[in-house]
Parts: structure tokens; sequence; C-alpha cells
């Protein structure tokens, strides 16, 4: 967002594509606003906030046609979703370290033969001559070690990453009432839930858990030092009371069905509490009466 809110200060025009409730993009709408004079189109494979998995291959058979450049962010998705970038059409896939227990700090961009990539950093001829400056070995190699083992590893990681969402799932529903699942719970990574919980404030949600050791967040860590509420939501179409209450929950495959008890079981005790302090909440229960 940020950069192509720069690239609109450098005079090109950006088309901003909606997505539907469940936060994927919208192909007629990426139709009608793809021009014979689109330079590039970038979509997030995997949304960070409600693991939304988006169509790719259906995108890059339109962008091909429109002979444009078709560049995904891949970060979250890595190591959850099988990319074939020949298959998906796919000219530049970002990817990051960290997302796979690899070191912080290092990063990847693959690009396709002949697309055009201006040097990035000048005084050097590193990183193919696209970057300057000396290479940070040790986490360039800790990243490759980290996709040896995930690539090894992901068929299994993921089917008990499945089980662990499926069992958290089904708890929060039935321990706690008035609650909202945001995203596609069909086409998703089974590493990200976001849920809003009426009538009381997310960051109240994640002071409560952080006491109790438990992290989670009310956005993406991209957006950590900003106030701004998640313009994913907003952009799902969520009311401003459900986008101010959601708190995003994310699995690892060394959590148990044990962390998972204790993460709803401290949750629900949080929400029952804070929902009986909300002057919100009162005032709905009065209501009823």
């Amino acid at each position: 967002m940020e950069t192509c809110r720069d690239l609109e200060r450098e005079g090109f025009e950006i088309s901003y594509l909606p997505v539907d409730d469940s936060g994927l993009v919208s192909i007629p709408e990426l139709l009608h606003e793809i021009r014979p004079d689109t330079i590039l189109v970038s979509i997030m494979a995997v949304n960070n906030e409600v693991g939304t998995l988006q169509h790719l291959k259906a995108i890059g058979e339109i962008i091909k046609d429109y002979k444009a450049y078709f560049h995904t962010d891949a970060v979250q998705a890595l190591g959850s979703v099988k990319i074939d970038v020949k298959d998906m059409h796919i000219d530049l896939m970002s990817m990051s370290s960290h997302k796979i227990h690899g070191p912080k700090g290092a990063g990847a961009l693959y690009v396709k033969k002949g697309t055009p990539i201006k040097k990035f950093l000048f005084g050097g001829e590193q990183e193919f001559n696209k970057r300057g400056g000396t290479t940070a070995v040790p986490n360039i190699v800790g990243f490759g070690k980290a996709v040896e083992i995930t690539k090894r590893d992901m068929q299994m990681l993921n089917k008990k990453l499945e089980m662990l969402e499926s069992y958290f799932i089904r708890k929060v529903e039935y321990e706690i009432s008035d609650i909202k699942i945001n995203g596609n719970l069909r086409q998703k990574v089974p590493s990200i839930i976001n849920i809003s919980f009426k009538n009381i404030e997310g960051e109240s949600i994640l002071m409560m858990l952080d006491l109790k050791g438990i992290a989670v967040s009310t956005g993406s860590a991209c957006a950590s030092g900003s106030l701004e509420r998640s313009h994913v939501l907003k952009a799902m179409g969520l009311e401003p009371e459900q986008v101010n209450s959601a708190v995003r929950f994310s699995f690892d495959a060394s959590i148990t069905k044990d962390d998972i008890d204790y993460v709803v079981r401290t949750l629900a005790d949080s929400v029952n509490t804070l929902r009986q302090m909300s002057p919100i909440a009162t005032k709905s229960k009065k209501g009823e009466k």
C-alpha cells in the first residue's frame, strides 16, 4: 500500500482492487480495471491478517493475456502453499525467511528471466548486480536451510496445523458466544485465525492475554507501530465495531492441544470479564430486557 502511494506521488496511476467479504480479490473487478497499458499487477498470495488464499492461477492467466507483469507477495504463503511460478504465470515473488523459522532480516525475490528490474542499491555487483553491499551470508545460508526443511516437512506440518485450527475453532465457538470468524474458512492457510468479539475492544483482549503469556495481535506485524485499524477488515466490509474487536491468532506446528486448551480457557475468562466491564454490553443487555 505504501509503495503504491509513493508511486502515485511520482505520477503513476494506481488501481486498488476490492475484495469480497472473505478477503478474496474480485476477478471481475480485475478484468474491469486492467488495461492495455497496465505495467504491473501485485497481489498478496495469502493475507497475513485473515489467512485467505487468493486464486493466483486465475489471476495470472488474466495478467498474461494483457502482457503485464505479475508480482505476488508470498511472504505468508511460504511453507504453507505450493506455488508453481510457471503454472501461475508469476514474474516476481517476494519471500521472507522468518516466516519459516529462518533468520530474521533475510528475504528473497524470485525474478523471472527477462523481467526488467532496476538496481535497488548502487555501489557493488552483489545480488546479481541488483543490490550492492556485503551479503549477509549466515542469514542467507540459514534461509536456505529453513526452505529445505520446510519443503521436506510441509505436507506433515499443514496436516497438523489443520487439525489444530479445527480444534481451536470448535472450542472457541463452544466456549464463547457472539463471535465472528473473519476470512474464508474454505480457502485459507491453517496457520491464521481472525476473530471479532462483540462488545469488546481487541486491544483489551490482547493486553489481558499478554499478561497470561499468550501472544496475539490486532492486525498485521507490518503495522504494529500504527494505531490505525485494519484496512484489510475494512475492505472486507466489516462494521467498525467488528474491526475494533478483531484479534488475530497464529499457529505453529510446535503448538499442542494443551496449549490451545489453555489459550481458549484464558480467552473465555478474559472475554467474560471484559464484557461484564463493557458499557456497550451493559447497555445492550438493558435494551434486550
